[in-house]
Parts: structure tokens; C-alpha cells; sequence
């Protein structure tokens, strides 16, 4: 019985081995198959990404260039409200009457009557009852 075990014990280890050799086959098969999933579905994301990526850029530069073309239309609106500034202030400084009658909405702001209207500011009583008149209607109510 002996002899017959140690006739087949090679041919029993000759079997084992192909069944181990056949498992770890499969087994690296089955490793490998899960392997080149994860690799596509990896290129498959980069893919992706790539294209959000080149999307993205796009909108940053549409962006960026109208940032620009806003940046230069405040520039020249800022210059122009300069220029209107300006003129605005050389038509109050050669407007004589202008000042005057600004002075004298003032003065009724301040309380003055028709008399302190016509002798500060050189009115005629006329003017100064219609400024004072319309001081007085477009001044906000006042409580008490």
C-alpha cells in the first residue's frame, strides 16, 4: 500500500498543482478584467474633465474679455462725468444770477423774509415772493 502511495503521490501533487496553477490563473483573469474596468472608467472621468476643463476655460476668457469691455465703458463714463463736472462748474462760476438766486434759497431755507430777500440779494419783490412761495411748496411738511 505503500508503494502504490508513493506511486500516485506524485501524479496526486501533479493534479493539486494544475488545480492551484488553473485557480490562480482564473483568479488573475478576474484581477485583470476588474483592472481594465477601473482604467476605462478612469479615461473615462479624465475625459470628462477634460472636458468641463476646456468648457470652463472658455466661459473665463467670454468672462474675462467683457470684464475688460466693462472696465473701459466705466473708464470713459467716469472721464465723461469728469468733463460734466467740470463744465458744470465753469457755467455756476460766469452764472452771476445763478449764485444769487441760490443764495437766496438759502435764505429762505434759513427763515428770511421777502424784505431781507429783496435787500441781501437785490430781488425785486416780485422775484422774491415767488422764490419764497416756492421755497415754501416744496419744502416737506414740518411736525410739531
Amino acid at each position: 500500500m505503500l508503494s502504490l502511495l508513493l506511486q500516485w503521490l506524485p501524479v496526486a501533487v501533479a493534479i493539486l498543482a494544475v488545480i492551484i496553477a488553473w485557480l490562480m490563473v482564473r483568479r488573475e483573469r478576474k484581477a485583470r478584467q476588474a483592472l481594465e474596468a477601473k482604467f476605462a472608467a478612469t479615461e473615462l472621468v479624465l475625459k470628462n474633465a477634460r472636458h468641463q476643463h476646456e468648457s470652463l476655460l472658455k466661459q473665463f476668457n467670454e468672462l474675462r474679455a467683457g470684464t475688460m469691455g466693462m472696465s473701459q465703458k466705466l473708464a470713459d463714463m467716469a472721464n465723461h462725468l469728469e468733463q460734466i463736472a467740470d463744465r458744470q462748474g465753469e457755467m455756476a462760476m460766469h452764472d452771476p444770477d445763478g449764485k444769487l438766486y441760490s443764495r437766496a434759497s438759502k435764505m429762505v431755507e434759513l427763515g428770511a423774509d421777502v424784505n431781507e430777500l429783496m435787500e441781501e440779494c437785490d430781488l425785486p419783490k416780485a422775484e422774491a415772493e415767488l422764490l419764497l412761495r416756492l421755497q415754501q411748496k416744496m419744502a416737506p411738511p414740518r411736525r410739531r
